[in-house]
């Protein structure tokens, strides 16, 4: 019964102004690099099991989402640069 109380309380939450906000944020913030790795580096699922496991997984893919964002935004030729002059 508790738990019935809850999710009508989170639904009104979610069909309040301010939750329509916070989702449509998350949408732009959250939502492009998780659908990013679903579906361009096709990693629908995780294929280790475990914390550790997973852990390992999820940095080599937000590892190959940031460098392939940083090519879109600064473009192979400059990237080189900016890695040579660290």
């Amino acid at each position: 019964m508790r738990d019935e109380e809850l999710k009508e309380h989170l639904e009104a939450l979610y069909q309040s102004p301010q939750g329509q906000e916070v989702y449509r944020l998350r949408k732009e913030k959250v939502e492009l690099p998780f659908g990013h790795m679903k579906r361009n580096l096709g990693a629908g699922q995780f294929l280790l099991r475990g914390t550790q496991g997973v852990n390992a997984e999820l940095s080599v893919l937000s590892t190959c989402f940031n460098i392939a964002r940083m090519i879109t935004l600064v473009g192979v030729p400059a990237l080189i640069l900016k890695l040579q002059a660290m």
